[in-house]
């Protein structure tokens, strides 16, 4: 069995950062090609999870067809949403006890439990607290903004 990877990161505000989907699509190649990732857990609530999530179908589709993709829940209307595009899904521990507090039960689980994370701007808001949590789990933290400035 291969390696987890998980997408953490802030709503982009007014735009899209340029080039952010190829950015995206360039590190999954990596960790599926170089460090066995073979599960992505994907969310679909901001734009940049909306984003990873639709990188990562593509790319399971044209490149990567072994790939998993693992929709973590925060509430049945997700799963009724994507049933096809997805190979598996899952609600985190107490995600559907109050709706308010769902999708940081569901990040917490996924910095405990990822080897890899994705970020996007994760120095700032509320993507740095669960970024952090999870380096301290051991996951790498591969930030995307760091890598778009390069």
């Amino acid at each position: 069995m291969g390696k987890t990877c998980g997408f953490l990161g802030n709503d982009y505000g007014i735009c899209r950062p340029e080039g952010i989907k190829d950015r995206i699509a360039e590190q999954i190649r990596i960790l599926a090609t170089q460090h066995n990732v073979d599960t992505f857990l994907v969310g679909e609530k901001g734009s940049y999870e909306w984003d990873t999530y639709h990188t990562v179908i593509r790319l399971k589709k044209t490149e990567f067809p072994y790939i998993r993709i693992v929709l973590m829940m925060t509430s049945v209307q997700d799963l009724n949403n994507h049933q096809e595009e997805i190979d598996d899904f899952f609600f985190p521990p107490d995600v559907e006890h109050g709706k308010r507090w769902c999708i940081v039960r569901r990040n917490n689980w996924i910095a405990d439990k990822a080897d890899f994370i994705i970020a996007y701007n994760r120095y700032h808001g509320r993507a740095y607290g669960f970024c952090r949590r999870a380096k301290h789990k051991g996951a790498t933290i591969i930030e995307l903004a760091d890598i778009m400035q390069e």
